[in-house]
């Protein structure tokens, strides 16, 4: 510690005037001291006590938010697989030569195949075994309703019985379903449940289901790639899979006869989606852990920190409180042992030097103190009045890799580099403007490259007030902020994938999501939007479609203009895009734009009929985004129109389409980027 934190600390411990004469009538100070020693000593177990089962509930917090995030990440990545796996079976079932092959065989009523069906067998066989050894599935099989498999790939097991009957209760679902997750052996199988549709049905009813596909995909190498632990992984931290049984659950384990232990884990109850300490038989010591079942299936992913290693910075934290607790203990019965030995004394030159002893001894108990502050992970400073440090933990000093001794003198600069000081300047002078405690987040260039620092700045007053520097804390957030945005990235990803998919099974919405982004990404440019309506604008062009999964294909991609009945379905798309953005947590405003973004200024729009001001500005660009690339494209029922035609529609319906918009759609396209992008709209429309 400096001199001047020093005496800045004695100065706030002292008194400044003299203590008045005790009366001769204290003659019991040692029976007083002892009682004094006691409530301090109760007082300081007590206060440490409460700040370490404080800490504690906080640390335990912050890990059930992360393993509960772990789980669920690692949960959606199985999900998703499985989704997309499902989906690998469509590529066959769907085929209008295997679709009309079950048909044949569906109204077929005699218990043998007719022979121009028996004489397609073979090709249907091949077909079937041609589509098992190129996706690399175990095994597929056709059913029909009477449960009788009357197509397998070349080498499938025999069916169980069990397999049979969900075949068979399947006959009544359209939709792709994971079911019977089930161990063989050391692997891990899957069978999906896939509804094979009648090739022809009457207009206007939805077509029946004539077969069920029945695929096995060995799930094995997606689950052990699970379990492996990433990059972000704390010590201590692991992943497990459990095969639930009622109310017994077993691990999976490589060294088992079978994949999974014929043992049940004593510790796994019920209650597993609960974050708690538990004892789990099979693992090395307790743990706090949280699951989640993977979906429809009878598996369990946990995720876990072994207690060890989860409390070991509680540790940590309870030896710096109890010295803290002891220190403050052993200063305070200092001050009072000085004071009473200064009211014993009628010399006012022996008060003089037992309060310079007991100067010494407390400046003794700071630089105690002083050692603990030196000992914790945060950053700290301080800074005289002309912006230099007078002092700096070891923690700050290794950050900056410099010795501790030579940064008194130094500046932000010295330490930080030009960058940093000026934002640290910036925020100093924050702090001098307004007299109040800031806070801010920073990147930081290290020899050990980019680190991201949670800053705080205060200042630092003596006892008549005056300004005597700025204390600076800064905590090292950079692996949560990359834990952060791998989760974000993430989700990214899914929702790419979900964008694409969409994209590709409707021929309408070719493109369509990309084109409404760099429309509506111009025209937010143009009119100067806040960063945060603009990033609301550019994630929301990408969403806008997403509802259009929940609406039948049939009527998506139906080639004449839509019936009334049908449109109220198509609208329903919103309240389904609005949904599924709520269950992947997306930002509200993003949300807000997409959900508003068919509404109109006059209320005629949809699913709200909201007026005016009522729809958000990023509603608005994407919605008449959407409406100019719609109306660009062709349909089967009308013709399409030029730019300049879909942009006289806004122009004269002022009470419908915010003019403010039509004014900034009119200067891109009329800057050389917007001829750009129109020669590509009609490159798109009409390819070489």
């Amino acid at each position: 510690m400096t001199e001047l934190t020093a005496n800045l600390e004695l100065n706030n411990i002292m008194s400044r005037e003299a203590p008045k004469e005790r009366s001769s009538s204290f003659r019991t100070p040692l029976r007083i001291g002892i009682l004094i020693a006691v409530l301090l000593s109760l007082g300081a177990y007590f206060t440490a006590d409460f700040a370490i089962q404080n800490a504690k509930e906080e640390l335990l917090a912050e890990l059930q938010a992360r393993e509960e995030i772990t789980a669920a990440g690692k949960n959606e990545v199985m999900t998703t697989w499985i989704d997309s796996t499902g989906r690998k079976a469509s590529q066959i079932a769907s085929h209008p030569l295997f679709r009309l092959f079950a048909d044949e065989v569906n109204r077929s009523d005699s218990a043998e195949l007719p022979r121009p069906l028996a004489n397609q067998l073979p090709y249907m066989q091949n077909a079937i075994s041609s589509f098992v050894e190129q996706n690399n599935v175990v095994a597929a099989y056709v059913i029909g309703r009477n449960g009788r498999a009357y197509l397998a790939s070349t080498g499938s097991p025999s069916l169980t019985d069990e397999q049979r009957d969900l075949a068979v209760r399947h006959y009544s679902q359209t939709e792709i379903a994971a079911v019977n997750a089930r161990e063989s052996g050391k692997d891990l199988l899957i069978d999906f449940l896939v509804p094979i549709l009648e090739a022809q049905s009457a207009a206007g009813a939805n077509p029946a289901v004539v077969g069920i596909m029945v695929m096995t995909v060995s799930a094995r190498e997606k689950i052990e790639e699970l379990l492996r632990p990433s990059a972000l992984s704390m010590e201590g931290e692991e992943t497990w899979l459990f095969q639930r049984d009622g109310d017994r659950f077993f691990m999976a384990d490589s060294k088992s006869e079978t994949y999974f232990s014929k043992q049940p884990a004593s510790g796994m109850t019920a209650d597993f989606t609960r974050f708690a300490l538990r004892d789990i038989s099979t693992t090395n010591g307790p743990l706090y852990s949280v699951g989640v079942q993977l979906g429809n299936t009878n598996w369990v992913i946990t995720q876990g920190i072994h207690e060890k290693e989860a409390l070991e910075p509680l540790e940590r934290y309870s030896v710096g409180i109890w010295i803290v607790a002891v220190s403050t203990v052993l200063v305070i019965l200092s001050i009072l042992a000085a004071i009473w030995l200064t009211l014993r004394s009628q010399n006012n030159k022996a008060m003089a030097e037992q309060y310079k002893e007991l100067a010494h001894k407390i400046n003794a108990q700071r630089r105690l103190l002083g050692s603990i502050n030196n000992t914790i992970d945060d950053l700290i400073g301080l800074t005289d009045t002309a912006g230099r440090y007078v002092y700096a933990n070891p923690s700050l000093a290794r950050f900056v890799n410099f010795p501790v001794q030579s940064i008194a003198g130094k500046t932000d600069r010295d330490l930080f580099g030009e960058k940093a000081a000026r934002a640290m300047g910036d925020l100093n002078q924050v702090v001098l403007d307004t007299e109040q405690t800031q806070n801010t987040i920073m990147e930081v260039e290290t020899d050990n490259g980019t680190r991201i620092l949670r800053i705080e700045k205060s200042r630092l007053m003596d006892d008549e007030g005056l300004f005597m520097g700025i204390v600076t804390v800064a905590g090292d957030i950079t692996d949560f902020i990359e834990h952060q945005r791998m989760k974000e990235r993430l989700g990214q990803k899914t929702i790419s994938v979900l964008v694409r998919m969409l994209e590709a099974n409707d021929p309408y919405l070719a493109n369509h999501s990309h084109r409404m982004s760099v429309l509506a990404n111009n025209v937010a440019r143009v009119m100067d939007l806040p960063t945060e309506t603009r990033q609301a604008i550019a994630t929301g062009a990408n969403l806008s479609q997403i509802g259009k999964i929940s609406i039948p294909s049939e009527i998506r991609t139906k080639d004449g203009r839509l019936t009334d009945e049908e449109m109220d379905i198509m609208r329903g798309h919103v309240a389904s895009a609005e949904s599924i953005l709520a269950e992947m947590e997306v930002d509200a405003p993003i949300v807000e734009a997409v959900a508003q973004m068919y509404e109109r200024k006059d209320g005629t729009g949809y699913p709200k009929q909201l007026e005016g001001e009522e729809i958000a500005m990023s509603a608005r660009i994407l919605g008449m985004a959407d409406i100019l690339i719609a109306r660009i494209s062709p349909r089967s029922y009308r013709q399409e129109v030029s730019v300049e035609e879909a942009m006289e529609v806004f122009r004269s319906n002022p009470h419908r389409y915010d003019q403010d918009v039509v004014a900034a759609l009119d200067d891109f396209l009329q800057s050389p980027e917007g001829e750009d992008f129109r020669n590509s709209l009609e490159q798109d429309k009409n390819p070489s």
